[in-house]
């Protein structure tokens, strides 16, 4: 499949600032500026509605059984995945980046991980964020189901209960502050949705997505919703912070868009180059942050930082790579088997 321009832009810019308030975070602001930051980590929301774009996408050119795309799941994301985890253990028996467990490396392989508080955020805690995309592959198809009985009419109405619905429970229960509750796949279900209904509507309207509104218009919407998800989430105590997605992904989203709209190539560029290589940045950038401060000791936070991220750009450019390679190999292996048996 042809790859889309905006989609390639808007994976990187989500992923990008994703990775740059992790690396902020670091500096502990106890001023304006760290709550600021957090701004980047709303990049979470884009990403999953972004995740509903491209496996409905994919399923629309392509239908799988479960098992068959299970398969491709597991040798794009999951064996990626699992590698980063044991070279982290592997390192972590001579340096001491992270605390070894065999129980919280058998969470990541068996992905029971994402079920226990205790190890969630164990070989990296940004890692949490495979498991609810592993979520939503375990569960897609079952999203296909809805998809298909809600018809396209409801698809997202009755996603929006579910979430909501999930949301309640949390606040209810007091399990907001526990990722295993507020990060389960049912929260983002209606991001999910969404990004699915955008795919639909894509690829009935012969490949084309119409941005009929003006480019600064995109610019007040973002800037209007920013304002409010930021007054829900400082102002309006547990329960605005988890009735605050949609102006999160909204305003996020908006002026993404306004900035992809400037047309500035480098940037563009860029940003488009982060979201080919983004799963394996997302993978690497806190072990290289763990490793370089290791290694370099007390030298200046903004230059140790910079270090950083030049590196996981650099190596997840060659890890990116690697997780084709694997996959393409895999696919085939299973091709000829498949082949084999039919014979």
């Amino acid at each position: 499949m042809k790859r889309i321009e905006i989609i390639e832009f808007l994976k990187g810019y989500s992923i990008f600032t994703i990775v740059l308030f992790h690396y902020l975070q670091t500096f502990h602001w106890q001023n304006i500026a760290g709550k600021l930051i957090f701004f980047g980590g709303t990049g979470v929301h884009l990403f999953i509605f972004l995740s509903g774009f491209g496996l409905y996408y994919s399923h629309l050119h392509k239908q799988l059984n479960f098992s068959a795309f299970i398969k491709k799941r597991m040798s794009k994301v999951y064996y990626p995945y699992i590698i980063i985890v044991i070279i982290s253990a592997l390192i972590s028996l001579f340096i001491p980046i992270y605390k070894n467990s065999w129980y919280a490396l058998g969470g990541h392989i068996f992905l029971y991980k994402m079920f226990d508080e205790s190890i969630i955020g164990s070989y990296g805690y940004p890692l949490w964020f495979i498991s609810m995309i592993i979520q939503f592959y375990l569960a897609f198809y079952l999203i296909l189901k809805l998809r298909k009985i809600t018809g396209e009419k409801y698809f997202f109405i009755v996603s929006f209960i579910i979430s909501l619905l999930w949301t309640i429970i949390i606040i209810v229960t007091n399990k907001d502050i526990y990722r295993v509750w507020n990060s389960f796949f049912l929260k983002y279900l209606w991001e999910f949705a969404l990004g699915m209904i955008l795919a639909e509507t894509y690829y009935n309207n012969e490949y084309k997505l119409n941005l009929t509104i003006k480019r600064y218009y995109f610019l007040l919407i973002g800037i209007a919703n920013c304002i409010l998800y930021a007054f829900l989430a400082l102002k309006a105590g547990v329960t605005g912070k988890m009735l605050n997605d949609v102006p999160a992904l909204i305003g996020y989203s908006s002026i993404a868009v306004w900035i992809y709209l400037l047309r500035i190539k480098p940037l563009n560029s860029g940003l488009k180059y982060i979201g080919k290589i983004s799963y394996a940045f997302y993978l690497l950038h806190t072990l290289v942050l763990l490793l370089v401060a290791h290694y370099c000791g007390e030298i200046y936070r903004p230059l140790l930082l910079t270090i950083s991220l030049l590196l996981s750009i650099l190596i997840a450019n060659y890890y990116q790579k690697f997780i084709a390679y694997i996959s393409v190999t895999y696919m085939k292996i299973k091709q000829k088997e498949t082949y084999n048996n039919q014979k």
